[in-house]
């Protein structure tokens, strides 16, 4: 029976592993116990081994949940950025506010080949190329930055500095700072 659409409890599990799998990964680590994932998302250890049946499957949907969330917010960015700095300006800011989702290679998921999460980080690293190559064609970005520079960056701003107060504040600072350090012309 393939084309079944799942129960809507079935999915709703889904988002609560997922959702408590990205709380206890980015507070403790890749190696929390599944049970407190499980414990955490108020379900049984039945029902996360029945969605994800090890450490791996659920290391793997959470990079894709987090590349989809990223990939969008780059597509977004590429469509309606008026130059390629703005681009990358627009794409910094927005993956900023989904920081708490984002269980990225960057941060602890595996980096595997073959799986939906490759294709996804594949389609993610054309789209900012098209982006940095816009600012290298109109001029808005230094020839030396490439696509890495600007995911590396945004991955490090996604990661707050736990001896910081005020870490929107300080990555907005620091954001405001790589962003005159990248353009072609770089204002004082």
């Amino acid at each position: 029976m393939t084309g079944r659409r799942p129960r809507r409890d079935a999915v709703a599990n889904t988002e609560r592993l997922l959702a408590a799998a990205t709380r206890a990964g980015l507070a403790e680590g890749r190696t929390v116990p599944l049970e407190q994932i499980a414990a955490e998302a108020g379900v049984g250890i039945g029902t996360l081994y029945r969605r994800y049946p090890n450490r791996e499957a659920l290391l793997e949907a959470l990079a894709v949940r987090a590349y989809r969330l990223i990939l969008a917010e780059a597509e977004d960015a590429l469509e309606h950025g008026t130059t390629g700095h703005d681009a990358i300006s627009r794409f910094l800011h927005q993956t900023f506010e989904h920081r708490d989702q984002l269980v990225l290679p960057l941060h602890g998921a595996p980096m595997t080949a073959g799986t939906e999460s490759a294709e996804l980080r594949g389609r993610m690293r054309q789209t900012m190329t098209a982006i940095v190559a816009r600012g290298h064609e109109d001029g808005t970005v230094r020839a030396d930055v490439h696509a890495g520079t600007v995911v590396r960056f945004g991955a490090m701003l996604a990661q707050p500095m736990s001896n910081v107060p005020d870490w929107p504040a300080a990555a907005a600072e620091q954001r405001a700072v790589f962003l005159r350090g990248i353009a072609a012309d770089p204002t004082p």
